[in-house]
């Protein structure tokens, strides 16, 4: 015979343990954050759903028995584990599992950055709040769509004037460093070497480390290839003899990724690479009508460990016309910000502003960037216009310029030393507001490839 008193305390115990299971969200990992991505993207919403970093005051302690415990590992300060550690995760070995654990995390851990101390999750908004609440929390900022600007164009000339040390144009390029030995990440739309047009465009210097995807990084977006075709191109590039290294930040065919992706990233180069290494990041938030100003935490910390650690971090300024000191990570000194040029009034003597390029104090420097000769994803020559190129050749001309400047670049302590190097190398005084009147917001500042 059953007995009545135990049958119900297994039903108790049963709806215990659903009542329990109901309070700690359940999250399909990676599938359900690409999914909330794109539903971002197609909505034309900058905010993801679900999707968090939380980032923890230093130390952030969480078994209050042992207060010298980090929640999360910090990375280790001796040998850097670059041929171990794959690129996008942590280098401590710390699981992303032990970590939910340690938290009562309800929701789940998609990526841990030591180096600044902080991690992505999926949550819900209710347990978002809760975090917020924690003494122990520095933030919680959720995470955002970045999108990769450029606009139209028109003929090409932005070699050609890179290596004149006047405002003028002679049809040549002229160089004897190649940028050989050096390195310069992409963090962009892909690359696809399988093309042989794309592959010759690099001569064997260039991979791809990592595909947000899941994939092989091809590019089927364009932007990649063009960023990546403007800093190391053997036609189109400035550092002809660099390795270009593609790490595919941006969902699918298209130019959007996200806030947390890019921190991975810097969070990688921080926790691995090494001093003199450069990275091109030629995305934005973008903010038509300058309504707005978008920050994120996150992203300008991730930026500030990789430049602590001597990562070169090239940015493009924005293609809105507004002030860099309203958005990430273009107001951080941390970032080399670099803004754009068109060719219009070169007749004159002038490197004008583009119309569409940001101005603001934060910008290092101007380069061609409106109407420049790029190889597109398919291996064709096309033109375009934005930052996003004109950061890439200012990544092009720090490689070249470390490799002729022997051990300076791989010896720094932080990045800073190098942006001002080659800030004093610039011509002063030749860059003007789009009209040819004395450049307003930003200082005139044109860096020309000299060696």
């Amino acid at each position: 015979m059953i007995d009545k008193n135990i049958v119900r305390a297994s039903l108790m115990s049963f709806l215990i343990l659903l009542i329990l299971l109901s309070s700690f969200p359940i999250f399909a990992s990676r599938d359900e954050f690409n999914l909330n991505v794109n539903e971002a993207i197609q909505s034309g919403n900058i905010l993801i759903k679900n999707s968090y970093i939380i980032g923890f005051k230093k130390p952030s302690i969480f078994d209050q028995k042992d207060p010298e415990q980090p929640l999360i590992d910090p990375p280790a300060e001796s040998a850097l584990n670059i041929e171990k550690v794959p690129f996008g995760e942590n280098s401590t070995g710390q699981s992303k599992e032990s970590l939910a654990n340690a938290m009562g995390l309800r929701g789940e851990v998609l990526a841990i950055f030591e180096t600044m101390n902080a991690t992505h999750v999926m949550m819900d908004e209710e347990e978002a709040e809760r975090w917020r609440r924690d003494n122990r929390v520095e933030y919680v900022e959720q995470d955002m769509i970045l999108t990769s600007g450029t606009t139209q164009s028109n003929p090409g000339w932005g070699l050609d004037r890179l290596d004149e040390t006047s405002v003028t144009l002679d049809n040549t390029y002229v160089y004897t460093s190649t940028g050989a030995g050096r390195k310069i990440y992409i963090l962009d739309s892909g690359l696809d070497l399988s093309n042989p047009t794309v592959a010759a465009q690099f001569g064997g210097r260039a991979s791809v480390i990592w595909d947000i995807n899941g994939g092989s990084g091809a590019d089927c977006f364009g932007h990649g290839t063009q960023v990546s075709s403007a800093a190391a191109g053997s036609t189109k590039g400035i550092a002809k003899g660099a390795t270009v290294i593609m790490a595919k930040i941006t969902t699918g065919c298209t130019n959007s990724s996200t806030v947390s992706t890019s921190v991975t990233a810097f969070n990688w180069l921080a926790a691995n690479e090494t001093a003199g290494t450069i990275a091109n990041w030629s995305n934005e938030f973008g903010d038509p009508g300058c309504t707005s100003s978008i920050i994120s935490t996150s992203l300008e910390n991730s930026i500030i460990a990789a430049h602590n650690k001597g990562v070169v971090v090239v940015v493009a300024a924005g293609n809105d016309s507004c002030n860099t000191a309203n958005y990430s990570p273009t107001r951080i000194s941390q970032a080399f910000v670099v803004g754009a040029t068109n060719n219009q009034r070169i007749s004159q003597g002038k490197d004008a502003k583009a119309s569409f390029s940001r101005t603001g104090s934060n910008i290092s420097v101007f380069a061609p960037g409106e109407s420049v000769a790029l190889l597109n994803f398919n291996g064709t020559s096309v033109l375009n216009s934005g930052t996003s190129f004109s950061a890439p050749y200012i990544a092009g001309i720090f490689a070249v310029a470390c490799q002729a400047a022997g051990t300076l670049c791989d010896t720094a302590t932080n990045a800073t030393t190098l942006y001002d190097a080659l800030r004093n190398t610039g011509v002063i005084g030749t860059v003007t507001n789009t009209d040819g009147t004395p450049l307003t917001g930003a200082t005139s500042r044109f860096i020309v490839q000299q060696w």
